[in-house]
């Protein structure tokens, strides 16, 4: 099963720290990506990002990232319906 989680920056979101965390949230999704827990992570418009994500505890795992946790960002965690395979995923 899937999952895709939507964040957005918050307008008032303290751009010195959002700065600072970034680096923490890259390597958070990188690390979730090579366990194969994410399945993508990337931009989302100019103002946030999205996730995809292998797993039942979706919104436990998307308020992990440090940038939910740092009070930057809201996110919005729904199922996915895959309407075709992702490239290279198995099940």
């Amino acid at each position: 099963m899937y999952y895709m989680s939507i964040n957005k920056i918050k307008p008032d979101a303290d751009r010195v720290l959002l700065n600072k965390v970034i680096p923490a949230h890259r390597e958070w999704a990188k690390k979730l990506i090579a366990a194969g827990t994410l399945v993508q992570a990337g931009k989302w418009g100019d103002r946030g990002g999205m996730i995809v994500i292998r797993a039942e505890e979706a919104e436990k795992i998307a308020d992990q990232d440090p940038l939910a946790q740092a009070g930057l960002i809201t996110f919005e965690t729904a199922e996915l319906h895959p309407a075709v395979p992702f490239k290279g995923i198995a099940g």
